[in-house]
């Protein structure tokens, strides 16, 4: 039961046995979503036992046999996991924000209209702005032509991409 339990600390409440149902009881922040989750648990129900201005607590109801319990505990497990994501997802997103209000607010406006996004092996354009692939010693493997200027003065992010201006000029 520990292994099961383990898991959804700190936002595990209790586990109680009503009746013939079993109810796995998490205390978690009111901000974060579960309702699309659980929907796709269809022998699973959802009570709301108790709510403030920080936490709800919550009970994921299912029939007190090894199944019910499985699904109460998988359900439950994909609701923090979930969360836990968005939360980091936010937390970096509002990281990289910031990292770009900075280049904004060093960056000249003639500079910035060149400014490119690189993400791994993705381009998306959109009015100046491009996501541009991963490149290689021949250069972008997108657009198969040769890197001209060395960018090696730029810097990764955490995810192997970099945000830097770049002079439309010079390339060609």
């Amino acid at each position: 039961m520990y292994k099961s339990i383990k898991p959804l600390q700190p936002y595990f409440f209790s586990l109680r046995e009503i009746k013939n149902n079993v109810s796995l009881d998490l205390k978690l922040p009111v901000t974060w979503k579960y309702e699309k989750i659980v929907r796709v648990y269809k022998t699973l129900q959802v009570k709301i036992q108790d709510k403030n201005d920080k936490n709800v607590l919550v009970s994921f109801v299912a029939l007190a046999n090894e199944d019910g319990f499985d699904t109460a505990f998988q359900c439950a497990n994909e609701v923090v996991i979930k969360n836990l994501e968005e939360e980091q997802k936010r937390m970096l997103f509002d990281k990289k924000v910031k990292e770009l209000r900075d280049v904004f607010e060093s960056t000249g406006l003639d500079e910035l209209h060149s400014l490119k996004f690189e993400k791994n092996d993705k381009r998306i354009e959109n009015e100046g702005l491009s996501l541009v692939g991963e490149g290689n010693e021949e250069g972008s493997e997108l657009s198969g032509e040769p890197q001209e200027k060395d960018d090696s003065g730029t810097t990764e992010d955490e995810e192997g991409g970099s945000i830097h201006p770049t002079n439309d000029k010079e390339k060609k």
